[in-house]
């Protein structure tokens, strides 16, 4: 309803008058970030709906809307129709934003700092090109990272007898948890209750190669759309296929490298995957064992023929 009063109404008005000013070369656009952090999901459902609704209605009206949001499930669904863009920024590499972002901070912290500046006049450039690719491969795209690794390279807590120095701090940040299990164990408590949850998450979680639903399935004795089920509003973090949930790869699946250890290293998702670990590590060992017997014995037969 305040869409409709405040943007379809005044638009259509506009628009019905003929071209007004810069409505006649360019549309307005208006920009919606985080949707995906909206908690009621109805009324989001309702907008996008409304959205659309509209614009099918109004197909020439000089507006455009421009949607940030994580791989939800009940905003994907709405999404993924004809008339709408989808982006999947998963398929670009960002690290040379990552790497643009880091050197403009680390520009106007020179500017700012005497003690960087005085290192400069006596070492030369900092960070080196080699520390900022380090960082830059460590971060892993992840810019909410990239500003956590940075603010604690800047930081001083001389207290806590931490390093004093930028230059003395940079090298710890290579040993930094990206920190975000805490992001982990809100998406995936959404779907502990549902059966078979824990197994599916701990064998995505210990998997070593990519492995279609079906498969893990198959490998737990449970149908396909009950692994399903489970993943469907977990695409914040898991990446899956974006038409019908074939395939989920290995560990690399969860949006961040960071996930993975979180699993398996004891971090605050690490519950989640605390269930039959060993049993399904010692499972997965054995079918990736008799995997290799079974194509070392094909290899053999066919050079044999």
């Amino acid at each position: 309803m305040q869409m409709q009063r405040l943007v379809y109404g005044p638009l259509k008005a506009a628009a019905g008058r003929g071209p007004v000013g810069s409505l006649a070369g360019h549309p307005f656009l208006i920009v919606i970030d985080g949707l995906d952090e909206c908690e009621d999901k109805d009324e989001v459902e309702d907008l996008i709906d409304s959205m659309l609704a509209f614009f099918d209605e109004h197909p020439f009206i000089p507006l455009r809307v421009f949607i940030t949001s994580r791989v939800e499930q009940h905003i994907q669904s709405r999404l993924d129709v004809p008339g709408v863009l989808l982006d999947n920024l998963v398929d670009h590499c960002s690290a040379n934003d990552v790497t643009a972002f880091l050197e403009v901070l680390f520009q106007d912290a020179r500017r700012r700092s005497p003690v960087i500046r005085a290192y400069a006049r006596e070492h030369g450039e900092w960070p080196t090109p080699g520390e900022k690719r380090k960082l830059v491969e460590h971060i892993g795209g992840s810019f909410i990272f990239a500003s956590a690794v940075f603010k604690f390279i800047m930081g001083s807590d001389a207290s806590n007898n931490h390093p004093t120095t930028p230059m003395d701090r940079l090298p710890l940040t290579l040993k930094m948890n990206p920190g975000l299990d805490r992001l982990y164990a809100q998406v995936l408590a959404r779907s502990e209750h549902i059966p078979h949850f824990f197994d599916i998450i701990s064998t995505i979680a210990l998997l070593e190669a990519p492995l279609p639903t079906s498969g893990i399935a198959e490998l737990l004795g449970i149908s396909t759309y009950e692994v399903v089920n489970v993943l469907v509003n977990l695409q914040a973090i898991i990446q899956v296929d974006s038409s019908h949930i074939r395939v989920i790869t290995s560990a690399s699946t969860f949006a961040h490298s960071s996930a993975n250890f979180s699993f398996v290293d004891g971090g605050l998702a690490c519950p989640f995957a605390s269930v039959n670990v060993r049993r399904l590590s010692l499972i997965l060992a054995d079918i990736q064992s008799h995997t290799r017997t079974e194509e070392d014995t094909f290899m053999s037969n066919h050079n044999g023929i």
